[in-house]
Parts: structure tokens; C-alpha cells; sequence
């Protein structure tokens, strides 16, 4: 009996993990077989249950390695036909990827919705070292000490904790202080795709 048991869970397993396999030649092959029109759809679709922005390769990956350059070239078609589209979300380039974000006219129904509260808001003495650490990085805590004038261990300790900076390496400074730099998480909080789309100094003297 316990011979045939065995040998039925071996057939078992066989026939699961050629049905498996099956499954997945029916996938690759399904992927392969769309056309530009479905594309664009199937990358409206990654786009629109992704919690988190989405980068050209993924997404070239995910589709069965297509060509990333085919990826841009859709990925801007469905930019413009969303951003100018009465349609309650936009998609923006964020963090090196592409992210749908509600309208801001909708946000507050949905932070209702999905009961969030709004981000903490961060003291200007917390913003300021962000500022510099975005502005000067990499950058050590003793250069931001400095020029600030004053300690920054509990802003560096809450930075960290909201995972919007990390350490990056070690200075060749005494000591070997480490080495500080700001996250994906800060571009995606700020909305901007990469560094370079800091505001300027000019840009910053007129937020109040």
C-alpha cells in the first residue's frame, strides 16, 4: 500500500508539473502574440495595480522582454492620453519610474476612503538638514552639523527612520564619518524623477 501511495504522488506530481509548464508556455506565448494596440493596454494595466512607480525595464521584462525603447515610446502615448484626459489620475515620471497618482482634487476622498491620514508633517528644522543632505550629498552628519550650526542626530534618527536618506559609503575625512544620501522614497515624496528636478535656489526663495 505504501508502494502504491508513493507512486501515485510521483504521477501526481508529474501531471502538476506538466500542467505547470503548460501554463506557463500558454503565458510566454500569449505575451508574445499582442499587438501594439494590446501592449499599451497591458502596460495601462501594470501601471494601474502597481503601488509603486514602475521602470522601463520592469516593465519590458514583465511583457516578455521586449524592447525597452518600444516601452518609452508607449509609456509617453499613454502619458499623454491620461494627463490630458478627464479621467480622475494622472501618470508621472517618479523615483526612475512611472507612477498613476490621483488628481489632487480626488486625494482628500480617497485618503477618506482608505482611512489614511495625511504624511506628518516634518519641522522646518527636519526639512532644513533634508534640504541640505539633497542639495550636498553625499554629505557626512559632522558637514551638516556645520552648517547648520547646531546637532543633527535626532533629525538624521527621524530622516532614517522615514527611510528618506541612507548611507552610502564612508568619508575619507579622520575618523572615516559615514557617508549620507537621500533615498527613492524622497524622490517619491516629493514627486520628482530624479535629483536633477530639485528646485533651484531661486525656485526655493519663493515658497513660503
Amino acid at each position: 500500500m505504501d508502494i502504491e501511495t508513493n507512486d501515485n504522488n510521483i504521477a501526481d506530481n508529474i501531471e502538476t508539473s506538466t500542467t505547470s509548464n503548460e501554463e506557463t508556455i500558454e503565458e510566454e506565448a500569449s505575451l508574445l502574440s499582442l499587438d501594439r494596440a494590446q501592449t499599451k493596454q497591458a502596460i495601462h494595466a501594470l501601471l494601474f495595480v502597481s503601488d509603486k512607480p514602475l521602470s522601463v525595464n520592469r516593465i519590458a521584462e514583465i511583457l516578455g522582454d521586449i524592447d525597452p525603447e518600444v516601452v518609452v515610446t508607449l509609456l509617453e502615448e499613454i502619458k499623454i492620453e491620461i494627463n490630458n484626459s478627464s479621467l480622475p489620475y494622472i501618470l508621472k515620471e517618479i523615483a526612475g519610474g512611472y507612477h498613476l497618482l490621483v488628481r489632487p482634487l480626488f486625494a482628500p476622498f480617497i485618503r477618506k476612503f482608505l482611512q489614511i491620514k495625511k504624511i506628518r508633517r516634518m519641522s522646518p528644522a527636519l526639512l532644513e538638514t533634508l534640504a541640505i543632505i539633497a542639495y550636498k550629498q553625499p554629505i557626512t552628519r559632522v558637514e551638516v552639523e556645520a552648517i547648520r550650526g547646531v546637532s543633527v542626530s535626532h533629525a538624521f534618527e527621524q530622516l532614517l527612520e522615514r527611510n528618506l536618506i541612507r548611507v552610502c559609503g564612508v568619508s575619507e575625512l579622520p575618523g572615516r564619518p559615514k557617508l549620507y544620501r537621500t533615498t527613492d522614497e524622497f524622490l517619491t515624496m516629493f514627486g520628482l524623477n530624479s535629483l536633477q528636478d530639485l528646485p533651484t535656489v531661486d525656485e526655493l526663495k519663493e515658497f513660503k
